[in-house]
């Protein structure tokens, strides 16, 4: 077994579903390609979690993963969401690498 640092996934959700996760889906696989293994709760919690009413849990959950993260993949082709904002403000509290993706 491989013990690969931890890569967070920054990029938007909401707006257009489907290109934003095609969109962290290419950012999961760069982070693997690089020898991270990618957390990208995005991906993970709306398949359980209404986006309209359990949002804000979702990203909550999201940030307590960030803190055991080496470094974040953020998408710097695209606005940066509020979801995101608060991903980077988190992810600067606990001094994770921030690795801009399409800048």
């Amino acid at each position: 077994m491989t013990n690969r640092p931890l890569a967070f996934i920054c990029s938007p959700y909401a707006g257009d579903i489907e290109k934003n996760v095609a969109r962290a889906r290419e950012l999961c696989r760069l982070a693997v390609d690089d020898g991270y293994t990618p957390i990208a709760p995005h991906l993970l919690y709306p398949q359980f979690l209404s986006e309209e009413t359990e949002r804000n849990l979702g990203i909550e959950m999201g940030l307590q993963w960030l803190e055991f993260c080496h470094i974040m993949y953020v998408a710097g082709s695209c606005s940066i969401s509020a979801g995101m904002q608060r991903e980077l403000t988190h992810a600067k509290r606990f001094d994770v690498v921030e690795r801009w993706v399409g800048r």
